[in-house]
Parts: C-alpha cells; sequence; structure tokens
C-alpha cells in the first residue's frame, strides 16, 4: 500500500471534497481522484458517492477511516523530525535524479561541501531512468528528494530554480584536417558529428536553443553521455556540439580544439525541482542551499 494514497484519502473523508482535499495537500484535483481510484481498486468499493454538491463516505469508507486514522497519524507525525535537521550528526540519505552530464559538473563540488558541512549524510546522485516520465513520477512518489533538469516541471505542486547555464561550444580533434581555430556554417554541415542525443523539449539539445531553425546534421554516432561525445571526436575527424563548461573541465590533454558555434543559440539552463511538500523539511532546505552555493561557486 502506497502509505500517500492513505493520506489523500484522510484528508478527502476530512474535507468531503476532492477541491479542497487537493488544495490542502497542494496537488491538483486529478491527482487527488487517481489516488481514489486506485483505492477504489484495490478496495473493490466506491468509498464516496456524490451527495448534491459535496460528496460523502460509503459505510466501508467510514470503518476504513476508523481503522487507519491513528497509525497514519503515527506514522506522519514520525516525518516531523525531518524539521529537525543537523547537518552535523544527521544520517539521512539524499537521492537525486539528474544526468550523468550534469553530475560530472555538479557532484564532485557538492561531495566535497557534504563532507565538510553534513560529513555523516550520504548522497546518491547515480540514479538512472530511462524516461524523463519515469523521473517525475519517483519525484512524485519521493523516491527521489529532488531533480537537476534542462527543463522546468511545469505541473502544480511543484517548484523549479534554474541553478546555472551552460553554453554549447564546438569540440573537435587538434588535427582536424579540414578545420582550424575557427568554423563556418558551412563547414559545420558539411562535417559528420557526434550527435550528443540528450534530448530538451522533445527535440535535440542545440536545435531547442538554436535562434534559428538548424539542417539536419551528418550523424557519424549517436550516444547519450557528452564525455564519450568528447573522446570520440578527440579520435575522429567528427565534430561535438557539448557544454563549454565540460568540455574545459575535462579536455586537458591538449588534443582538442573548442570553437564557437557558427551561429547564435541560447545557453541550456539547468534546473532543480522539488515538491511544495517539502518546503519545511529542513534537511531538504540543506540541499538545496548547498547546491545553490555549489554552483554559485562553479559560475
Amino acid at each position: 500500500m502506497d502509505l500517500n494514497l492513505l493520506k489523500t484519502f484522510d484528508v478527502v473523508m476530512k474535507a468531503r471534497s476532492v477541491n479542497l482535499a487537493a488544495e490542502i495537500l497542494d496537488i491538483s484535483a486529478p491527482a487527488v481522484s487517481q489516488s481514489l481510484n486506485r483505492l477504489r481498486e484495490q478496495y473493490n468499493d466506491p468509498l464516496f458517492i456524490r451527495k448534491g454538491r459535496g460528496i460523502t463516505p460509503t459505510n466501508f469508507a467510514v470503518e476504513l477511516h476508523a481503522e487507519v486514522q491513528e497509525p497514519l497519524s503515527l506514522l506522519l507525525n514520525g516525518a516531523k523530525s525531518r524539521k529537525h535537521f543537523d547537518a552535523l550528526t544527521s544520517r539521512r540519505t539524499f537521492r537525486i535524479s539528474s544526468h550523468k552530464d550534469i553530475d560530472l559538473l555538479v557532484v564532485p563540488s557538492l561531495t566535497k561541501y557534504r563532507a565538510e558541512f553534513a560529513p555523516n549524510t550520504k548522497i546518491e546522485a547515480d540514479i538512472e531512468h530511462i524516461s524523463e516520465q519515469a523521473r517525475q513520477d519517483d519525484l512524485r512518489q519521493r523516491k527521489v528528494d529532488l531533480i537537476l533538469s534542462t527543463v522546468p516541471l511545469d505541473e502544480h505542486g511543484y517548484h523549479n530554480l534554474k541553478l546555472f547555464e551552460e553554453e554549447l561550444v564546438v569540440v573537435l580533434s587538434l588535427d582536424h584536417p579540414r578545420i582550424q581555430g575557427s568554423i563556418s556554417v558551412e563547414q559545420f554541415f558539411n562535417e559528420y558529428h557526434v550527435l550528443w542525443q540528450t534530448q530538451r523539449m522533445d527535440n535535440y539539445t542545440l536545435n531547442s536553443v538554436s535562434h534559428l531553425p538548424l539542417a539536419e546534421r551528418k550523424v557519424a554516432y549517436k550516444t547519450s553521455s557528452g564525455l564519450t561525445g568528447l573522446a570520440l571526436a578527440g579520435s575522429t575527424d567528427w565534430l561535438c556540439v557539448n557544454s563549454r563548461r565540460l568540455a574545459t573541465n575535462v579536455l586537458s590533454t591538449g588534443k582538442y580544439q573548442i570553437l564557437e558555434l557558427p551561429f547564435k543559440a541560447e545557453p541550456v539552463p539547468v534546473y532543480m525541482t522539488w515538491h511544495h511538500s517539502q518546503r519545511n523539511d529542513t534537511g531538504h532546505q540543506w540541499l538545496r542551499e548547498a547546491l545553490v552555493k555549489n554552483t554559485e561557486l562553479m559560475n
């Protein structure tokens, strides 16, 4: 049983209204209805019946609420300890859902900060998801504390904070046979590319931030790892469009050229997203502040 379903059921029982329960829980009314539908399926009972402008519980719902109300209250109140987070003594584990390329920029400095100011805590930042929907579902279900992503979660009940922006550059081999020092638009589209397969707004990242529609690139290789793309660009004649910071941090061998894009494009934003219900969680506040402080030092 998902505890959140019973929490929603408890609020609806007290409010006698789906809309009012949604306001109390700071989620959408459809989300409340979805939780009730899952409970109806599990218990094979309608739970609530429409009566005038409101709803009234079935006999089974009244009995169920009497059984779960006290233990549910004990479980939920146990979470109040999170309002008294002591960074120096806490052994809490924080879970961040990100992307391996964002992790390369954020995790090293965050780990050093944690070791100094919250040495007994743990940070799990290696949580992989097969899709953006799966990541958002884990955030809704509190399986992760926050998401780092290039697109904000535009949904009721969630807060987005832009942590930083990443400029895109063209990375290629130092001894590229046709391009040296700078690159033109024509050269850019004539060459084969290692395509950084990270998508943003249902489009490749570069296409989503370019000021003008881009012609189709000649694709030699596709990868979801920016680091893999950089490595391949150094040992082939292929081009790789990637984060300037990632390229300069990683490429220290002198075998690469890092050139400006031959057309205008916006930097790629990176957002931190969390649920409003965690706004009073002092441990979660510490994690958010730690990320903000570390990204400020990056800039």
